[in-house]
């Protein structure tokens, strides 16, 4: 987030990507791993036409010029996605209330042996997760057998080369896609898991140490069945044809997050007979795709390119709620984008994050983050609110003691907001912990949710509990969406309005901020969809969405 600032992009960045395609077209595999381990993208996917995979990277690569530049073409007639907010034209996605009993782990109904289902030698160590992934599989499989023809009108054909796990002390050779025969472990490493159309087989690296095995020992082994379902959502793109139109990387995977999304929420809703997902697991799908997200400032149309942790979450939403034949649509009219460059070199170098207080910023412009975006939300509200908006202060307090009035509304445990003095609250050494670890957008996201409530007030809102909460969330991606750039770096506040000679705002969003705020709405959402107090983080994430697609009159159709 910045204050100010030149409006040139910097340079990209490389991390984890979700997934890759690469199809049977003349492909040595080594070359292209190197290749994408030194350049800007996060995966390797659709780089050539066969493989579709998961990756891994570190840092941001500096930009060489301070010049503008736009989105490359795609490589199809086929438009490409918005990276601009216009208005949504469909309420976004709400999540299903489950009315199955909760459970903390993935059930299983049947016991299936992996190598049943993967191919794997004497030599696999054997991992918490195994009898999981073996239903997974199965269980998804089984899915695209029933809705593959509901969805395309033909039967479905069955992954021809099956699966395979790789693992430093596997002695038997995994396939290799395109002119080597053979994908050896180390390369693997690199991609985390692929999915191969040339062959009709998928590999998933057993042994990461990056991504797979850290998630699912934290998170749960629904991780796995996540990212193996996303990569079979390309080998369902293999079967309809989506891989041979030449679309961007970014929509194919925008595609396969979704199915990934479907397939999760059967098993969430209990349609499959082999296994079901709870809450805990659907968290864990959410931080999987924050996890595997493209690197703050990569263009989304750079080949490889899967999408910020908004745009992922966004996808497996959709998917999630309305199912397949909802995901076989993203292919002719994909979801729509929010650009991910940096617009200026200043912001590039501070990561997209602004100074808390200044004291690591020496230039004499440098303005403190709590400051200018307390000041940003009321320039916001008075001048989108009929009859203004009469402005609000904050009050840092040492501690998590926040009773300094008596009509204190807790929104969160970090802030409150005092209605009759217009102040808002908050705990700064928990906000500045917060802050130093996921960015300047966590003070954005607690601002936000504490201005909401007062403009609830004054809109007369009468919700209650997890309801206004969830609009807390709207109302607070509506002023994100208002400060957030197109890809010429304009907002829609840096004109001139009241004709003082001075743009009306001079606050734009960051790359990485919007994935701040699903960071902050799986941090504070309430731990399962029952809980029913602020929201679940699917809940959250999917009402913040409605803001910052659709604006404030979305908030006041879906949540007002």
């Amino acid at each position: 987030m910045t204050a100010a600032g030149e409006r040139t992009p910097a340079g990209r960045g490389r991390t984890l990507g979700f997934v890759s395609t690469i199809h049977p077209v003349r492909r040595r595999v080594p070359r292209l791993l190197t290749l994408l381990a030194a350049g800007l993208t996060v995966a390797a996917c659709g780089v050539e036409r066969d493989v579709v995979a998961i990756n891994a990277a570190t840092t941001p690569i500096a930009p060489t010029e301070p010049t503008v530049s736009q989105p490359p073409p795609p490589a199809t007639t086929e438009p490409a996605p918005s990276t601009s907010a216009p208005p949504s034209t469909s309420p976004p996605p709400t999540a299903p209330e489950s009315t199955l009993p909760p459970i903390l782990e993935p059930q299983l109904n049947v016991d299936i042996p992996l190598a049943d289902v993967v191919n794997v030698d004497p030599d696999k160590p054997p991992r918490d997760y195994d009898a999981f992934v073996a239903v997974a599989l199965t269980d998804i499989q089984r899915w695209w057998n029933e809705q593959y023809p509901a969805v395309y009108g033909v039967p479905f054909e069955p992954l021809q080369g099956g699966v395979y796990a790789g693992y430093p002390e596997r002695q038997t050779d995994l396939p290799g896609c395109g002119d080597d025969p053979t994908t050896p472990y180390q390369e693997l490493q690199e991609f985390v898991a692929f999915y191969c159309e040339f062959g009709d087989f998928m590999v998933f690296d057993d042994d990461s140490v990056l991504v797979l095995r850290p998630l699912a020992d934290e998170f749960g082994p629904a991780v796995m069945g996540i990212v193996l379902a996303h990569e079979f959502g390309h080998a369902i793109q293999s079967r309809n044809g989506g891989l041979d139109q030449g679309l961007p990387t970014i929509i194919t995977e925008q595609q396969a997050d979704c199915f990934a999304g479907a397939w999760t929420g059967q098993a969430y809703g209990g349609e499959s007979p082999l296994l079901r997902l709870g809450d805990r697991d659907i968290r864990a799908g959410l931080i999987a795709m924050l996890s595997v997200r493209d690197p703050v400032g990569t263009d989304q149309f750079v080949v490889g390119g899967h999408g910020s942790a908004f745009d992922r979450v966004g996808a497996f939403q959709e998917g999630f709620v309305q199912g397949p034949a909802r995901c076989a649509e993203l292919l002719d009219a994909p979801l729509q984008l929010m650009p991910n460059q940096f617009q200026s070199l200043v912001d590039f170098e501070r990561g997209g994050n602004a100074s808390y207080d200044c004291t690591d910023d020496p230039s004499p412009d440098c303005r403190p983050a709590p400051e200018f975006l307390a000041e940003d939300l009321n320039n916001y509200w008075d001048t989108t609110l009929d009859g203004g908006f009469e402005p609000i202060t904050t009050q840092p307090v040492d501690g998590p003691d926040l009773t300094v009035c008596t009509d204190a509304v807790q929104l969160a445990a970090e802030i409150v907001v005092c209605p009759s003095d217009r102040t808002v609250v908050f705990d700064e050494p928990a906000v500045r912990s917060l802050y130093d670890e996921f960015g300047d957008f966590t003070i954005g996201y607690f601002y936000g949710i504490a201005w909401a409530e007062l403009v609830q007030r004054q809109l007369g809102r009468q919700s209650t509990g997890e309801v206004r909460a969830l609009d807390r969330d709207c109302l607070t991606g509506a002023w994100v969406r208002d400060i957030t750039p197109d890809a010429q770096g304009n907002t829609p506040r840096q004109a001139d309005t009241d004709g003082d000679g001075e743009p009306d705002s001079t606050v734009s969003s960051s790359p990485g901020d919007l994935d701040e705020a699903i960071r902050m709405a799986i941090l504070e959402g309430d731990n399962g969809f029952n809980v029913d107090q602020v929201g679940s983080p699917f809940e959250k994430i999917a009402a913040f969405r409605v803001g910052v697609l659709g604006g404030l009159s979305a908030c006041d159709r879906d949540l007002g």
